[in-house]
C-alpha cells in the first residue's frame, strides 16, 4: 500500500496489477481518514456562521465539479475501473493534503501566539484564512486527482 507515493501507485493503476484486496484497503484507510479529519473538525468548529455558509457551498461545488473532471479523465462513460481507480488514488492525496493543513495550522496557530495576536484583528479574520486554505486544499486535492487518473487513463504514468 502507498501512503506517500502516488505516482507508483498511479503506475501500478495503470499496469491494472492492483491487487484486489488493495483497493479494499485503499478505500478502508480513505474512510477512516476522513472520519479523523471530520471529527478533527468538530473538535475545532466555526463560530462565524458565513465561514460556514460559504466553505459549504464552495466544497459543495468543488467536490461536484472535482469528481466530474475525474470521471472525464479517466474517459468518461468509456473509461475502466473508475471506482477503484478514485478510491486508490485519493488515499494518498489526502493523506499529503492533510499533512499540508496540520503544517499550515500549526504555523498559523504559532503565529497567533508568538505574535499575541489575540484580541486583534486578526480573530475577525482568523476563522476566514482557515476556511481559504480548506478550500485551497480541496482544490489541490481534485486537481491532483485529475491529474494523475488522466495519466493512468491515458497509461502515460
Amino acid at each position: 500500500m502507498y501512503f506517500w507515493k502516488t505516482k507508483a501507485l498511479a503506475h501500478e493503476l495503470s499496469a491494472n496489477t492492483l491487487e484486489k484486496k488493495h483497493y479494499k484497503n485503499y478505500y478502508l484507510m480513505t474512510a477512516l481518514l476522513v472520519s479523523v479529519v471530520y471529527y478533527y473538525g468538530m473538535y475545532s468548529p466555526y463560530f462565524n456562521v458565513n465561514v460556514i455558509a460559504v466553505e459549504g457551498l464552495v466544497t459543495l461545488v468543488i467536490m461536484a465539479l472535482g469528481i466530474q473532471a475525474a470521471y472525464r479523465a479517466n474517459g468518461g462513460d468509456q473509461g475502466e475501473h473508475f471506482m477503484g481507480r478514485i478510491t486508490a488514488l485519493s488515499f494518498p492525496i489526502l493523506v499529503q493534503t492533510t499533512v499540508a493543513g496540520i503544517v499550515f495550522g500549526a504555523i498559523l496557530l504559532s503565529l497567533y501566539f508568538a505574535l499575541n495576536l489575540e484580541g486583534t484583528a486578526f480573530d475577525a479574520w482568523y476563522e476566514w484564512a482557515i476556511s481559504a486554505f480548506t478550500v485551497f486544499l480541496q482544490i489541490l486535492f481534485f486537481t491532483r486527482l485529475v491529474f494523475y487518473i488522466r495519466r493512468v487513463a491515458a497509461h502515460t504514468i
